[in-house]
């Protein structure tokens, strides 16, 4: 493989960008380093700073949230192919090793690993329970049935992924959101709807760095409350109507939450799921109550 550019899209990433940056060194061998671009939402930390000690140029996002800043620092590669992470994300050692290589197939657009959470561990066993699920190494619970958007998604994330440069252009670049959640999701669909693919090594585990489970339920709460604005990207691109997420399906989930926070406590021997499960169908349905 050539070299490539590698891109990150920031905001006040202080405190964790130092073992971010330094990982990326790690596994990535600077032999096959082209540029090293960080497109910053301006920043009230030490994030430009940070990114430039390391020897990445950083350059002021010319918009505002993720689909701006995404598209800021694509229109800066110049490569081949090119590599997405996000501030948060601690990369995987075996990455390097494992997905570039699913580009050499033409028809695959982009490849990444899964990540986890680090803390609370009730969240990284959940989880990886779920993406277990998902991907069908164990038989599905009827509570994950019908979930075929979610499984379709399962590990296509902006934070870890090889592109081929070429394809994301053609499409447009990066879906355009007002929100910043959803971006990867939306793209995972349009690049199947251009006829390429976007593969997944489930093998190689990054860790998503988690502050605690506060982070976490308002993520969930901030998630929920862009799904109006990501169902109608997501029908543009498929052109299905119906959306996969019903305010009875969010009651429902939420209502048996209980019980099936109990019964995974019992299949990880986690029994902080019990309650953690809960809250978070909590939070996700007061975000999509709050979306109007």
């Amino acid at each position: 493989m050539d070299k490539i550019d590698l891109v990150m899209w920031t905001y006040n990433g202080a405190a964790t960008l130092p073992v971010v940056l330094k990982r990326i060194d790690e596994v990535i061998p600077s032999s096959f380093v082209n540029k090293k671009i960080i497109s910053d939402d301006h920043s009230i930390d030490d994030t430009r700073k940070i990114a430039e000690s390391f020897g990445w140029t950083v350059t002021l996002n010319e918009g505002k949230g993720i689909s701006d800043n995404a598209n800021n620092a694509l229109r800066h590669v110049r490569s081949e192919f090119f590599v997405s992470f996000e501030q948060d994300l601690l990369l995987a050692r075996d990455w390097w090793g494992k997905i570039p290589v699913a580009l050499g197939n033409s028809n695959v657009a982009a490849a990444s690993g899964m990540r986890f959470a680090d803390k609370p561990v009730g969240v990284s066993k959940l989880q990886l329970y779920v993406a277990r699920k998902y991907r069908g190494e164990d038989q599905l619970d009827s509570w994950l049935r019908g979930r075929e958007m979610a499984a379709f998604t399962l590990g296509k994330t902006l934070d870890n992924t090889i592109y081929r440069t070429s394809v994301l252009r053609k499409i447009g670049g990066f879906p355009k959101l007002a929100s910043s959640s959803g971006v990867d999701t939306i793209l995972a669909h349009e690049i199947d709807q251009r006829g390429y693919q976007w593969f997944v090594d489930y093998s190689v585990q990054s860790v998503h760095l988690r502050k605690n489970l506060g982070q976490e339920l308002n993520h969930q709460f901030w998630y929920a409350k862009q799904l109006p604005e990501m169902w109608r990207k997501i029908s543009q691109a498929t052109h299905k109507k119906a959306p996969p997420v019903t305010k009875y399906g969010v009651f429902y989930r939420f209502a048996m939450s209980p019980f099936t926070g109990l019964f995974m406590a019992y299949k990880t021997r986690e029994p902080s799921l019990a309650y953690i499960h809960p809250l978070i169908r909590l939070y996700y349905l007061r975000g999509y109550l709050a979306s109007g």
